[in-house]
């Protein structure tokens, strides 16, 4: 019996001794094991149209097809005879649509920008869209500029997606429409925003509604289990490092995705997870997801702008995930001559499964 018991108390011991180190987790819960989606990956390997491009969000059209927004992107500089890709991008922002063939169709026009900016010398990079009948709304932020702190969003016509024009809002220096999603139940486009973003540091996260039949009716901003109307009333649902983070609802669960801040090689590898049964959380089960391994001589890419895709939920019940890559420079300059490797400013495409981000997903 004294056996059984200096067993039990040692067993004991180490578990709660281990469970109180800050970052530790029981010995009995298993890290998520994640892999690159190598078949998805060639999807975003294009000689023509979108060669490379920064980071992607998708949304799923009301015909089927997949809208998919980029950054900064490379469009026709493929060269085939070496594989190389122009040094520098030729536009500022790109869009592309995909059918259930994954047959992948550019829908910029010439080398111009997929959304036009309206002043000279600024540009846009889009954030997040959701369609409503005939239009479809790409929320977007304005570049090139001092600090911007509106929120845009430019209108799309359906089913030929022609840019129409693109309005903007302001809401207490926050820039809204980094993740959005539609309830057609309660008639709400709901919205997450960053208030003053910077790249290197935490920022706050705000989340907020308005009817998805008019973007310009009231906005209402969510305020600890309340909706207020001013922005100003709003509180933080969380913090995110830098601007790396998609909130998207998988199932039951809303999914929060967060990535180290840095945007600048041998920084921001860590790719975490979260989740809450609530939009506005509370986001629990904080565990890393994901360690990006690309290396060059040692060297980690520029990368960020972790995003999820849960339309492309498998039969494995893994999610889809990308996170953009934006070469290794200044580390290890890696133009020559004009030309540059496409895949080290390609999507990268990774699945993991979804009990190895809340076990409680059946």
């Amino acid at each position: 019996m004294k056996k059984y018991f200096v067993y039990f108390v040692c067993v004991a011991g180490l578990l709660i001794s281990g469970a109180c180190l800050k970052g530790r987790l029981p010995s009995d819960i298993v890290l998520p094991i994640s892999h690159i989606d190598s078949t998805f990956l060639t999807y975003f390997q294009q000689t023509s149209g979108v060669t490379a491009a920064e980071g992607t969000t998708s949304l799923t059209l009301s015909d089927g097809r997949v809208l998919w927004l980029f950054g900064s992107a490379h469009l026709n500089d493929y060269v085939s005879a070496t594989g190389m890709i122009s040094c520098t991008p030729n536009v500022h922002n790109a869009a592309m649509t995909s059918n259930s063939s994954f047959a992948m169709t550019t829908l910029n026009v010439g080398t111009n920008d997929f959304i036009l900016s309206n002043e000279a010398g600024t540009w846009f990079a889009p954030l997040h869209a959701y369609q409503y009948a005939d239009t479809v709304f790409v929320f977007a932020k304005k570049m090139g500029g001092p600090q911007n702190t509106r929120t845009y969003v430019a209108k799309l016509h359906f089913p030929d997606l022609q840019y129409l024009q693109i309005d903007s809002f302001s809401f207490n220096n926050t820039n809204y429409g980094y993740t959005c999603f539609t309830d057609t139940a309660k008639g709400f486009c709901y919205v997450y925003g960053l208030y003053q973003p910077d790249i290197q540091s935490n920022n706050l996260l705000y989340f907020a509604r308005f009817p998805m039949n008019s973007l310009h009716d009231t906005w209402q901003f969510y305020s600890t289990d309340l909706w207020v109307n001013l922005p100003s009333q709003a509180e933080a649902i969380t913090q995110v490092p830098g601007e790396n983070f998609s909130i998207r609802q998988v199932k039951n669960k809303y999914i929060l995705l967060t990535q180290a801040a840095g945007k600048t090689c041998n920084k921001g590898t860590e790719i975490y997870s979260q989740t809450s049964a609530n939009p506005w959380g509370t986001f629990l089960n904080y565990q890393l997801m994901h360690t990006i391994t690309d290396r060059l001589d040692s060297v980690s890419p520029v990368t960020y702008g972790v995003t999820l895709h849960p339309q492309f939920l498998n039969a494995d019940n893994e999610v889809l995930i990308t996170y953009a890559m934006n070469g290794y420079s200044p580390c290890i300059p890696t133009c020559s001559g004009g030309y540059d490797n496409p895949d080290y400013y390609r999507v990268k495409t990774l699945r993991v499964g979804l009990k190895k981000i809340d076990p409680a997903y059946k």
